[in-house]
């Protein structure tokens, strides 16, 4: 609250102090009046908003009926689009697929109205001149006077190749546009931010008049500009795209197998998956191999975003890809086997077993059987898939590929 509202506050809780101790009984009769006006101005508001309260219902009503008739056509249509034999399984499943994103895709459009459209090349005029909101600055942080977006620290916007259009960086092209700048090598013009000069990229402006640095780091390769004073980046020939890092050799290492730049630490001390991180997040879904999103390693070998594994490890101990544990489950499992020592099976299945495979060891084996857990007779891990159930007392159940004597053993158990 300001100061001006402060005092308003204080004057106007003086002028109702002064009020009451000014009270005469002699205006009882007009204040009996002004209630019974009131009164007369609080009915006409209710019935006002009974009326207002009738039309919500009515409008609720209508939309339901609406709602249903819909939802009822959209229905006829899914059943002529099963009955038309002249389709295949797939255009079958694409049409209703488009058919039941029909009202989405058609409000998204409507909500995007205003977006950036893609453009051939051959019809964007380069040599237009720039308009007064495309020389404006942008921010990374007004307050501290640091030049960006909420993407990067630069002094700079670039000119996108698909539309002609300037921005700050990509991804705040992307945003805002149908399209995305899939090239960054196409990317040649740049406008300096301190003397709105448009030139062909670079780390410094050309502008005699201005000739001041537009970001401390600089890639020709990506088209990368970064001005942040506590980032280090360096550009991997290997990867093909810049990292974040001193440089390779100091903090990092690629590794041609994993096709992957890793901390020093892991060299020689991670488990090689052939271009381990050219795949997607198995938790969001995104690219993980070009994603600014801080990508890491599980004990396993696959890749995740750290902060979609932070998430995830709330809910499961596996690895979401192969569903090895994640950590040493030693103590959990004995607090497993503790507890099957106090639980029984009921009777009826004392001699039922079950054939599983490990998700640790990757061995199959059996085990006593259980409605959910089952003991690896390798490695000790409950962490372990059920193949099959039966009764040990019909040898026909029994599974054919029985494998060591190991797991014979753990049979007749």
């Amino acid at each position: 609250m300001s100061e001006n509202e402060e005092e308003e506050e204080e004057e106007d809780n003086e002028d109702d102090d002064n009020d009451y101790d000014d009270y005469d009984p002699s205006y009882s009769s007009e204040n009996e009046d002004n209630n019974n006006n009131n009164d007369h101005l609080n009915e006409e508001v209710e019935i006002e908003n009974t009326h207002h309260h009738e039309d919500d219902e009515e409008e609720n009503k209508m939309n339901d009926i609406n709602l249903q008739k819909k939802q009822q056509n959209i229905r006829k249509q899914i059943l002529d689009i099963q009955k038309d034999t002249s389709l295949s399984e797939s255009e079958k499943a694409r049409k209703i697929q488009n058919l039941m994103t029909s009202s989405y895709n058609t409000k998204h459009k409507v909500q995007n109205n205003n977006i950036t459209n893609y453009q051939p090349i051959d019809k964007i005029d380069y040599d237009k001149p720039l308009t007064e909101e495309e020389k404006a600055a942008t921010y990374h942080n007004k307050e501290k006077n640091i030049l960006g977006c909420k993407h990067y620290q630069r002094a700079l916007k670039i000119q996108a190749h698909c539309c002609g259009k300037w921005f700050p960086c990509r991804f705040c092209h992307d945003e805002v546009s149908d399209h995305s700048i899939t090239s960054k090598a196409l990317t040649v013009r740049m406008m300096c931010m301190y003397c709105s000069t448009v030139q062909p990229v670079n780390d410094i402006c050309i502008n005699p008049n201005c000739e001041k640095r537009v970001a401390r780091y600089y890639c020709s390769e990506c088209k990368l500009w970064d001005n942040d004073p506590n980032k280090n980046i360096y550009h991997c020939y290997d990867c093909g795209i810049c990292r974040i890092g001193k440089g390779l050799g100091i903090d990092y290492f690629h590794c041609k197998t994993c096709n992957v730049c890793m901390s020093i630490s892991l060299k020689g001390h991670h488990k090689c998956i052939e271009r381990n991180l050219e795949s997607n997040c198995p938790i969001c879904g995104e690219y993980m191999f070009t994603s600014t999103t801080t990508v890491i390693f599980m004990p396993c070998g696959h890749c995740i975003h750290h902060k979609c594994y932070k998430e995830y490890i709330q809910t499961s101990y596996q690895c979401p890809t192969c569903f090895k544990s994640l950590a040493n489950m030693t103590e959990y499992f004995k607090r497993i086997d503790q507890l099957l020592a106090q639980q029984q099976m009921p009777e009826e299945y004392k001699n039922w077993r079950s054939y599983i495979l490990c998700n640790d060891c990757e061995k199959k084996s059996y085990a006593k059987f259980h409605f959910i857990y089952h003991k690896c007779a390798y490695c000790s891990s409950y962490n372990t898939k059920l193949i099959k159930t039966y009764d040990a007392t019909e040898a026909a159940s029994l599974p054919s590929d029985i494998m060591t004597n190991n797991t014979e053993k753990n049979y007749h158990q």
